[in-house]
């Protein structure tokens, strides 16, 4: 029994993974620390294009309220 739920955990996991993957393509949103250029991108730790830093904040778009 205890064997099942751990699958079935694992399952859940790998799906919500996948479904949080799926939201960040094209969905994340970057601001570089330091010239403060602003852009949409689909990867985590990106470098600016703008000034080449890799001081680049990075917060998933679906994670903004809609309103």
């Amino acid at each position: 029994m205890l064997e099942h739920n751990k699958e079935q955990n694992t399952s859940l996991l790998r799906e919500w993974c996948g479904k949080i993957e799926t939201a960040n393509r094209n969905n994340i949103f970057c601001h570089c620390r330091n010239c403060g250029y602003e852009w949409v991108d689909s990867s985590f730790g990106v470098v600016c294009s703008s000034c080449g830093s890799q001081n680049v904040e990075q917060i998933s778009c679906w994670q903004f309220p809609d309103d």
